[in-house]
């Protein structure tokens, strides 16, 4: 009872440290702020966006107000000055499409929802807020969601993080707006982006010409609305007694946009449906005032342009979805080359984050101008909105919303230092760094108290569990006692800082075979091909500043400055530019799942044990995906399938060939293992991530996860037995036939199952299940392990202990980054997914999924990336930027990309670097491929020049010819 009344107290004070970590982020801002009336920020860049950039200029703000902006800015006596010598200010970010402090924004009981307002559930604690208010963004059209075709009103705010009411984030005299949504969304049953809202009956419209109806019967009611209002003023003034017609809220909003006082934001994607939308808006006399998203505008940029309509559209998302397909990354340069005015927008929190870098996009993706793009999240969606007489540029008596960067904002290194709000300073990262330290402080106090009044860590096996009051806020064990402590040291600043980059060279799990020349793999370019006049990042050796690299059959002949041209070879000549390895996506479902295909993947299979099934096998070499990938210096995935508990196995594939034995780097590098959670529904695909029933209790939810494992380690028994039953030759993984294809004779691996049968004698019967998972027992291949959370992170390695195999943890990169003292101590590396992604828990800071990497590779942990996505994987190479941006070294987020996962995934011997006698997957690039800017010029893979091609590069060009 006293363990158990200890237990609940201090589960109790971690909640409390948890407010007090929310309450901490709002407390100087709401409390504190004490911005002096006048700041002048000198000696930075000054990016007006509107008149040019100013370089060692001076911005005065007073009042709220610009006052003053230029190169010989006299400085106001008692002025706050700011030095940003070396840094750019500029006007703040404005998001056109955000969701943020907003819950349940969609209405499945109507189709027309105008009388709904934003405003009416708007949450000014929502933590998001202040996430995206430390992305650099002041100003947000917030929206309702797209249930409905029309729905309903908008919330335009100013990011006053800290402010206790709704009414003090509202944009002063923003002009009103309402949302209308089209395609796939409003006609699903039920209505909403996600699927069916409730339980009710199929809701009208389920088609797109439903959709067109629905909003035609609006107007048309709205028209005779306004008519009998219109009527009734009429004999009022007359002197007529008159009773007034009924009030209508629905239609109220309605004959405001007919009247010219309410904007229309309408969320769209294809072609048709965008034209339909313009033409139902002239026919009724109104004018859209921005179509969102606008995935497929290009094809229709000279209707929307002689419409007058803007578009805010997404930078390169695609393929989420059927009606995503044909959504290209040149969209918003196409339009804006048409004459439409168009912004780039989020719709998601995680994204405004960096809305500074999605705008940059378009500079590689359709060649716009540093300006012109830094235009498309600043004064455009400001006219979009109708208050560019306010903000979207530094022009005097303009609002003096200001952001502080440390590097230009377009740029994939940069970090917003400070923003300011009508000349309040809203947000300072030195300001945070120093809150977060003082709170870091109490959780490590709080931390050590509790160690002396645990037990052990959540065990792996089958025993009574602990009362659920033993658990933490965020659902993590109380008797973990080492995670807040941990939590405290993975992010005790808050900000970036450098890093000593640790000695390069593959690690010493990389077998002998490393000094051996592989297999010749049989997509090789035949003959010789040789890459002059570049500046050559090895990654295992130091850069050469000036070399060749020849590349023989596919296969790296030779790399260095004096390195001879064989007579005959094909020559590129790189004039300078820059030569890395390819990039290597480590988790990812790429060519088992189609861009748009919804619901007809191949990635997860039914059962909860799968480990005899083959990725390889499945890989969809004809994936649009994949030259999309290519084109942005991805060469090589690790194509993971993910059904159940274990999902099968993962197969390293280049992104070239004509079969999937022509793309296979290795067939079988190790197990998927997605871990159940305590709480997940667990098994037949979902690999433990399902949700669970109300009413089970905790002790009811840890024995099934519990049971779960028992059955993982039941099985990994059994693979034991199976191997000795198969006789010394088998269990040594010696006598086996090659895999055919490019991972033939791979070291150390048994790729033929049938050899254990082979070797057991003719009488045997073989067991696929168990066959696969002898390369686990016997410790060559890893467990590729899937989680969700520290515990879980803690609770997987204290598994892989018991029932002794290796693994390599694919989780979030903050919850990672908390385990990093343990992930060392147990040489276990790590996959981080989605670097770009928000934070995991509330009271993490908001780049702790930024500066993750940073922190790991500090702490000695070995990581790769991931983005396990086929149509978002080309953001690979942006994940490693926001971590360099946020402390991890940049030669240590080159060898994350590269030989890093080539080792974690026992390929190292084949790829990851530029060295003789590994394959030829080599990237050129014209400059930093990190930067967003940066274009790639050429794509070797095997040897082989990759076109630079795609169905998204076919469309750009299409549709700009188009008359």
């Amino acid at each position: 009872m006293e363990a158990f009344v200890f237990a609940r107290r201090f589960s109790s004070a971690f909640f409390i440290l948890t407010c007090l970590a929310l309450a901490a982020l709002g407390r100087p801002l709401a409390q504190t702020r004490t911005t002096p009336s006048v700041v002048a920020i000198r000696g930075g860049t000054i990016l007006t966006v509107t008149r040019g950039a100013i370089p060692n200029g001076t911005i005065v703000l007073r009042d709220g107000k610009i006052a003053a902006v230029g190169a010989t800015v006299s400085i106001p006596a008692g002025a706050d000055v700011v030095d940003a010598a070396g840094k750019f200010i500029s006007p703040g970010i404005i998001d056109c499409h955000s969701h943020i402090a907003a819950d349940s924004i969609n209405e499945g009981g109507t189709t027309v929802s105008s009388m709904t307002a934003i405003e009416d559930v708007f949450d000014p604690s929502d933590i998001d807020v202040y996430r995206d208010l430390a992305g650099g963004v002041t100003t947000a059209n917030v929206l309702h969601g797209s249930a409905n075709p029309i729905g309903g009103k908008n919330y335009v705010i100013k990011l006053r993080w800290g402010k206790a009411r709704a009414e003090e984030f509202a944009f002063e005299g923003a002009m009103p707006g309402i949302k209308f949504a089209l395609g796939e969304n409003p006609k699903r049953p039920g209505g909403g982006a996600g699927g069916r809202q409730g339980t009710g009956p199929t809701r009208y419209p389920a088609t797109r010409m439903g959709v067109e109806y629905v909003i035609r019967d609006a107007f048309t009611r709205a028209k005779a609305y306004q008519k009998d209002w219109q009527e009734y003023d009429r004999r009022r003034k007359a002197g007529e007694d008159v009773v007034p017609p009924r009030r209508d809220l629905q239609l109220e909003p309605l004959v405001e946009i007919l009247e010219g006082k309410r904007l229309v934001h309408a969320h769209s994607y294809r072609a048709d449906e965008i034209l339909m939308l313009l033409r139902v808006a002239e026919e009724f006399n109104f004018k859209i005032t921005t179509l969102q998203h606008v995935l497929e505008g290009y094809k229709v940029a000279k209707e929307i342009a002689a419409h007058g309509a803007g578009a805010s559209t997404f930078a390169d998302w695609w393929g989420y979805k059927i009606e995503a397909i044909d959504a290209i990354p040149y969209n918003a340069a196409l339009m804006a080359r048409k004459g439409v005015l168009v912004s780039i927008n989020s719709d998601s929190a995680e994204l405004s984050r960096h809305l500074n870098t999605e705008a940059a996009k378009s500079i590689k993706w359709g060649g716009l101008t540093d300006d012109e793009a830094f235009a498309l999240v600043t004064i455009n969606p400001a006219k979009q909105l109708r208050i560019d007489n306010r903000v979207g540029s530094l022009e005097v008596g303009k609002d003096a919303d200001v952001v502080i960067w440390n590097h230009h904002p377009l740029s994939s290194y940069a970090i917003t230092e400070r923003v300011y709000i009508d000349g309040q300073k809203y947000y300072d990262q030195q300001d945070d760094q120093k809150r977060l330290t003082e709170l870091a402080k109490e959780k490590e106090t709080l931390a050590n108290a509790e160690r002396s009044e645990r037990r052990s860590p959540t065990s792996t096996t089958t025993e009574t569990p602990r009362p659920r009051e033993d658990r933490g806020a965020n659902g993590s064990s109380a008797d973990d006692n080492a995670s807040n402590t941990n939590v405290a040291r993975a992010f005790p600043l808050g900000g970036p800082r450098g890093r000593q980059a640790r000695d390069g060279g593959p690690g010493n799990d990389v077998r002998a075979a490393l000094q051996q020349q592989i297999q010749r793999p049989r997509t090789a370019t035949r003959g010789v091909v040789a890459i002059t006049n570049a500046k050559i990042f090895p990654i295992a050796k130091p850069p050469i500043e000036r070399g060749t690299i020849v590349m023989r059959d596919g296969i790296i002949e030779s790399v260095g400055a004096n390195a001879s041209v064989p007579q005959g070879a094909q020559v590129i000549d790189a004039a300078g530019a820059e030569v890395y390895p390819g990039f290597i996506d480590a988790s990812t479902p790429t060519g088992l799942v189609d861009p748009g295909a919804g619901g007809f993947g191949d990635a997860d299979e039914l059962l909860d044990f799968n480990p005899a099934l083959r990725a390889h096998v499945a890989f969809h070499n004809d994936s649009e995906a994949i030259p999309v990938m290519r084109a942005n210096g991805i060469t090589t995935v690790a194509a993971t399938p993910g059904g159940g508990l274990l999902g099968g196995q993962i197969a390293v594939m280049d992104l070239d060939g004509f079969t999937w034995e022509e793309s296979t780097v290795a067939p079988s590098v190790g197990i998927s293992f997605q871990f159940p959670r305590i709480g997940g529904g667990g098994g037949r695909g979902g690999g433990g991530r399902g949700g669970a029933a109300q009413d089970r209790t905790y002790d009811d939810l840890k024995k099934d996860r519990d049971a779960q494992l028992d059955r993982v380690a039941r099985l990994l028994d059994d693979a034991r037995a199976y191997a000795k039953a198969g006789g010394g030759e088998a269990e040594r993984g010696e006598g086996v036939p090659a895999q055919p294809g490019r991972g033939a004779g791979a070291p150390g691996v048994n790729n033929d199952a049938r050899a254990y049968a082979k070797a057991a004698g003719p009488n045997r019967q073989r067991d696929l299940t168990l066959e696969a998972l002898v390369p686990v027992v016997e410790k060559r291949v890893p467990l590729i392990t899937r989680v969700g959370t520290e515990q879980d992170i803690r609770d997987a390695i204290a598994f892989a202990d018991r029932v002794s195999v290796r693994i390599v943890i694919t989780a979030p990169a903050a919850e990672a980054a908390i385990a990093a003292p343990l992930l060392k101590d147990k040489n276990v590396p790590v996959i981080l997914l989605d670097v770009l992604s928000l934070p995991t828990r509330q009271d993490l800071p908001h780049q702790a999924s930024y500066s993750a990497a940073a922190e790991l590779v500090k702490a000695g942990v070995k990581i790769a990336f991931a983005v396990p996505s086929e149509t978002n994987a080309r953001q690979l190479p942006y994940n490693a930027a926001q971590s360099v941006a946020w402390g991890l070294p940049r030669d240590e987020a080159l060898k994350a990309l590269t030989i890093n996962s080539a080792e974690i995934l026992g390929v190292a011997d084949r790829i990851g670097s530029i060295e003789p006698g590994k394959i030829a997957n080599l990237i050129v690039a014209k400059g930093d491929p990190l930067e967003v800017r940066t274009p790639l010029t050429h794509v070797i893979i095997a040897g082989r020049d990759v076109p630079l091609d795609n169905s998204q590069l076919a469309l750009y060009e299409r549709y700009s010819k188009r008359p």
